[in-house]
């Protein structure tokens, strides 16, 4: 099919590429078909499309083939012209997901849909992966029916801001700066950037720098400074005096000033614009500069006034020239002949030519009346009806100080001769004051003076000049000095009240001060202010309203108060008390300080009397306004980042869990992994016993540190999650609790360790571990025994009662030996205290008849509740059978220890007679087998006539040498 021409030859209109690669393409092959054929509304569309600035696609029908301009193709880099006709996703695989999404959007609802710094991972033209950020906005575009026929796209890439942003949080993590400094630097009065060394990128503009060029925030950020100056015709010039500056700032590590220069780009308009440029370095912890702060002060009005008065200044030249020619002329109508100069008469003057000059030329005669004017000189004296020749000044009505210094000049040259220069200050008849310099020289005909001739210049504009040129230097002069004096100051107070004594000094008012709004917004509170001691101080709170409703009106709106006499100004009217209570205020000026969209602040001059507020006094309270925000801001954040950090150190030195903070060194592929300490904690020397570490790597200070702390660090900075594990320092035989956590400070490069020595814990949960098992082999040995007393004590045809009691008595007896174990932590017991405790109870408190002596033993457990049990049967026995079952009768227990074996000797006597039992009893038993089973010992029972005797051998080994206390893991049971 052959394509019409009839419109894609000459549409779209226009010499940009894409005009031209739409005009050429071959539209048959896509679903849009001819151009001829495109409905108004699409065309429309496209003429708007390549008529835009900024990145601007069509995304049309249902499969989104998109048309573009030449900024988009920008964007599109290698993708064009393969891109044009075809649908966008497939385009753009990379951002399908997203843009599918927000297509769906639009198209469905017809509302728009944007997406700010949305990162795309693309390939780029190499095959690398590369990582772009956009700005993008989607629009419906309507047919004439209403329906949603295509989109409108804008694309606005962002990468470069993403990438300075991403720089200048790192270079501002080393240089120690936080959000403080960031509000500080957006708040600042002057255009500010942030560039990053060595190429010199804009890392950040604050409002100041944005509102001076009229860009928007995300032009600048990535471009190299240099960019800035491409509109200048100087640009190399002013380059390469901007590169020495930041080279020197380099170097030197201090501020470097540039002198004014022209930069027509700065302000947005036609006007020309001069800049004064301040470089300043910040610098890191290593004392390396990590930023540069490209400070551009506006000075087109001092150039302008010092280009004014050196214009003025020739004009006054040449006005010189011309009063020299007057006085030479004058002079030679002295002589008869006047050396090449025509005689000066008021007759023969050029009246043509004089009418024609600027100056005011006129000539008096002997008796002061005018006897000649030129045409400027008419509206000088007031004559622009009167006809003023033949009268005197006073007759004119002029100005009656220049008519008295006029008839003393006049006389004063009649009289001599000689000629006078003057500059006379006095009121114009349209009112004000005007200056103007005068000559006057006498004019001789036949060697007398006949005439005084005069010419006069106005120059009250070169004396407003100089006067603005005066205060404007002056005004610079005192902000320098008022910036020296609040720089060193850092708290809100001092600079408060040394900027409110600065200014009130140097306007000479009554009171100045600096006062913040308060969050509802009705009241205004001042700290602390400057009086001259007789104007009373505003501290305190006031309400906002008492002062009158125009003039919070136009605090509320941010424009400047000033009021020459609260009694006169209409703006007062009704709020004069008011005023009259704040100290008899009759004039002052106030400016309203808005940050974030609020009112919040306000500094203020006032006096006790009328005064009529010059331009430039305004603009000085102005300019001190916004520096004593900015200072007293200063000094807060400064002074939170003090306490913050006070509080941070004064929390970590307190604590008793250790800390560090660690940052991973760069180490060479192939190396394992190091990291240096920057902060530490006294408790971090306390737990680890190692001090001076700061500055130093972690392999330097632990040589032999296994690879698992090292591995975890890595992977908290890699994921960015937090881990808690428990591991040791084999060297030094301790077990650490550790929280490590990745600081999130824009390096991804540190990481914040607490750590707390849980070596004594794991000890005691160790010991309790053994403990309880002890407890439970006890336990069950106990339970055994008692299972074994009870099967003994209650045997088929033993009586109950006394089976009860028998039961009852081994049962105390185990719980004596208990009680024993018990107070001891269950590491043992002393022999002493194993008898003293077992005969207690058999004891008779009219006369010792038991007796027991021997060396100091200590028994294992197991010994000792064997020996209380052997020793209750015993005594069990001799109450019933043997020496204590009559009154006379004693018992003697000794023991020894010989080789590490413990022997006893039970020795009764004094009771009834004994014979050999018959049978052998559960006491018997338990005396003479448990023994050798629970102990390994042995027993000789013997029944002798006269008492029972029992002897034991047990061995000890080491166990009875051991000091009395617990014995963490002995084996004892």
């Amino acid at each position: 099919m052959v394509q019409s021409t009839r419109h894609s030859s000459s549409w779209p209109m226009g010499p940009g590429e894409m005009a031209e690669c739409i005009r050429r393409h071959d539209w048959s092959t896509t679903a849009l078909g001819p151009i001829a054929g495109w409905p108004p509304h699409l065309r429309t569309a496209i003429d708007i499309c390549l008529a835009s600035p900024i990145p601007t696609a069509i995304l049309w029908g249902e499969q989104r083939l998109q048309l573009y301009n030449d900024a988009y193709h920008t964007l599109a880099q290698y993708r064009h012209p393969a891109i044009l006709g075809r649908p966008l996703l497939e385009s753009w695989p990379e951002a399908a997901e997203l843009a599918g999404a927000m297509l769906d959007r639009v198209q469905a609802s017809g509302e728009p849909s944007q997406a700010e710094d949305w990162p795309v991972r693309m390939t780029g033209p190499a095959g690398l992966p590369v990582e772009r950020f956009f700005a993008v906005t989607f629009s419906a575009i309507h047919d004439r029916y209403g329906r949603v026929a295509g989109v409108w796209h804008t694309a606005i890439e962002t990468t470069a801001r993403q990438h300075a942003e991403r720089r200048l949080r790192k270079l501002m993590g080393d240089a120690g700066l936080g959000s403080d400094f960031r509000a500080l630097f957006q708040a600042a009065p002057a255009p500010l950037l942030l560039l990053a060394p060595p190429d010199f990128l804009v890392l950040a503009a604050n409002d100041a720098s944005l509102r001076a060029r009229a860009g928007s925030r995300g032009s600048l950020p990535g471009r190299p400074v240099f960019d800035l100056l491409a509109d200048s015709p100087d640009r190399f010039v002013l380059e390469g005096q901007l590169r020495a500056s930041l080279d020197r700032v380099l170097a030197r590590r201090v501020p470097d000033t540039l002198p004014a220069a022209v930069r027509d780009g700065l302000a947005g308009g036609h006007d020309q614009r001069w800049w004064s440029v301040i470089n300043s370095p910040v610098l890191d912890t290593h004392g390396e500069v990590a930023l540069v702060i490209h400070r551009t002060e506006d000075v087109t009005e001092l150039v302008k006034l010092r280009s004014a008065s050196e214009a003025q200044a020739q004009l006054e030249r040449e006005h010189q020239a011309l009063m020299t020619r007057l006085r030479e002329a004058g002079a030679a109508t002295a002589s008869d002949e006047p050396a090449g100069l025509p005689s000066v008469r008021p007759s023969s003057w050029p009246a043509t030519l004089l009418d024609a000059v600027s100056d005011h030329v006129y000539a008096f005669d002997d008796t002061h009346r005018l006897a000649y004017v030129n045409r400027a000189t008419r509206p000088l004296f007031g004559l622009a009806t009167e006809e003023p020749l033949g009268k005197t000044p006073d007759e004119l009505d002029c100005p009656p100080e220049l008519t008295r210094r006029l008839d003393r000049h006049l006389t004063h040259i009649f009289a001599t001769g000689a000629s006078i220069e003057d500059e006379i200050r006095f009121t114009s008849p349209g009112g004000g004051y005007a200056y103007f310099q005068f000559v006057w020289g006498p004019v001789r005909e036949d060697g007398r003076i006949t005439h005084v001739i005069g010419v006069a210049r106005d120059t009250s504009e070169r004396r407003r000049m100089e006067e603005r040129l005066r205060l404007g230097e002056a005004r610079q002069s005192f902000l320098l000095q008022l910036d020296d004096r609040v720089r060193g100051l850092n708290d809100a107070a001092p600079i408060v009240a040394t900027v409110g004594e600065m200014v009130g000094r140097h306007l000479a008012v009554g009171r100045c001060g600096y006062g913040e709004v308060t969050q509802c917004g009705h009241y205004f509170q001042v700290e602390r202010d400057w009086t001259d001691g007789a104007m009373p101080s505003l501290a305190g709170q006031t309400r906002l309203a008492d002062f009158g409703s125009a003039v919070l009106a136009q605090y509320r709106a941010g424009q400047t108060v000033v009021i020459d006499d609260t009694l006169e100004d209409a703006r007062t009217r009704g709020a004069e008390q008011a005023y009259a209570e704040a100290g008899r205020t009759r004039a002052g000026i106030g400016v309203p300080l808005f940050k974030g969209g609020r009112f919040v602040a306000a500094f203020y001059v006032h006096q006790t009397r009328p005064r009529h507020w010059r331009e430039e006094e305004v603009a000085l309270v102005g300019e001190v306004a916004e520096r004593i925000w900015a200072a007293v801001a200063r000094a807060r954040a400064e002074r939170a980042l003090r306490e913050s950090e006070r509080r941070y150190r004064a929390l970590f030195d307190a604590i008793d869990e250790g800390f560090c903070l660690i940052e991973k060194v760069d180490t060479a592929p192939g190396e394992p992994s190091d990291y240096r300490y920057l902060a530490t904690n006294p408790a971090f020397v306390t737990h680890t016993g190692i001090g001076e570490v700061i500055g130093r790597t972690m392999r330097e200070m632990f040589p032999d540190l296994a690879h698992f702390w090292y591995d975890t660090f890595d992977s908290v900075i890699g994921t960015g999650e937090a881990f808690r594990f428990e591991h040791g320092l084999l060297d030094q035989g301790r077990v650490f609790d550790v929280y490590a956590g990745r600081l999130d400070d824009g390096t991804r490069r540190r990481v914040a360790v607490i750590f707390n020595d849980i070596t004594e814990r794991k000890r005691h949960e160790e010991h309790q571990r053994l403990l309880l098992n002890e407890l439970n082999h006890r336990v069950k040995n106990t339970l055994a025994a008692v299972q074994s007393m009870a099967a003994q004590s209650f045997r088929p045809g033993t009586d109950l009662e006394d089976a009860r009691r028998q039961f009852e008595g081994r049962l105390m007896a185990l719980s004596r030996a208990h009680d024993i174990l018990t107070r001891e932590s269950w590491g043992g017991a002393a022999l002493a205290d194993i008898v003293r405790e077992s005969i207690a109870p058999y004891r008779d408190h009219r006369r010792d008849r038991l007796h027991a002596h021997g060396p100091a033993v200590w028994l294992p457990p197991r010994h000792a509740l064997a020996f209380a049990m052997v020793l209750h049967e015993l005594c069990t026995n001799a109450v019933k059978y043997g020496a204590l079952s009559g009154a006379d009768g004693e018992i003697g227990i000794e023991w020894s220890v010989r080789a590490g074996s413990l022997r006893l000797h039970w020795v009764e006597s004094g009771g009834p007679r004994v014979a050999q039992p018959t049978r052998r009893g559960f006491g018997s038993r338990l005396i003479e087998r448990g023994l050798r089973h629970e102990i390994g010992g042995c027993v000789e029972l013997a029944f002798a006539p006269g008492g029972v005797t029992c002897t034991i051998e047990a061995p000890l080994g080491d166990a009875g040498r051991r000091e009395r206390g617990p014995q963490i893991g002995s084996n004892a049971a």
